[in-house]
């Protein structure tokens, strides 16, 4: 497996927490152990039987629920997100929260010609209904490729463990912008950074201050595509970010 492939399927596995809706210290924890050894694709925690799916048309197969911007303004989460600023002296972030669309396997096994499923196409904010036109289902590398995948305007799927996700030319999810949160930080706020290169040792930052710094002194390179925000009933907790090529 090649290192960019590596890590968005580092990137993938800590999204499951934000789908499972787990806590951000479980999470840190997870991303920790999973920094030196990445897992095989099979080898991925399944996710809880407690995952729930969107509530939709009926039989019109719905992404798993991600959570809202209000649950999160009180829950805990973990999200890719795009930091736009930091107040240190407030204990306030302004970020952008982005998601993307996962799928049970057990519904995407079941999707046949005719079948529906609801997705953000192409990064969408709002989300529309697909009819599978034709698809193409290859069990070797866990991929499913729907009206032609995205080569031809639709859309192609990544299994991972138990859930299928969207996935792009450079194997990144299509995330989508779920919209902009201004959330209070810990004290204690840590920031693990290993975005200088591939063979990176991550770089910690502790404390309000000292992380707020560390940001604003690189704004504009905290996006989705490398950067995880935690969050412990709606404060954030932690922030990862990783090299991308």
């Amino acid at each position: 497996m090649t290192n960019d492939k590596k890590l968005m399927l580092l990137a993938g596995v800590l999204a499951l927490g934000m789908l499972a809706g787990c806590s951000s210290a479980s999470a840190a924890s997870a991303a920790s152990g999973m920094a030196g050894s990445m897992p095989a694709a099979s080898e991925v925690e399944e996710v809880s039987s407690e995952v729930r799916v969107l509530p939709g048309e009926e039989g019109v197969m719905m992404p798993i629920d991600q959570g809202s911007l209000e649950k999160m303004k009180t829950g805990s989460y973990e999200f890719a997100a795009n930091i736009s600023s930091v107040d240190a002296k407030k204990r306030q972030m302004t970020l952008t929260v982005y998601g993307y669309d996962a799928y049970r396997a057990e519904d995407v096994d079941a999707l046949d010609v005719g079948s529906v499923f609801s997705t953000h196409l192409d990064g969408a904010v709002e989300a529309q209904n697909v009819t599978v036109e034709k698809i193409e289902k290859n069990e070797e590398n866990g991929t499913v490729s729907i009206n032609g995948g995205i080569e031809e305007g639709g859309v192609d799927l990544w299994r991972s463990g138990d859930i299928y996700r969207t996935v792009t030319y450079d194997d990144y999810p299509v995330y989508y912008m779920m919209g902009e949160l201004v959330l209070p930080m810990d004290d204690s706020v840590t920031l693990s950074d290993s975005s200088a290169s591939v063979d990176a040792v991550p770089v910690e930052t502790n404390g309000a201050i000292e992380v707020g710094k560390a940001v604003s002194e690189d704004k504009g390179n905290w996006t989705p595509y490398n950067t995880t925000v935690f969050t412990k009933d709606g404060v954030v907790s932690n922030i990862l970010r990783i090299w991308v090529p």
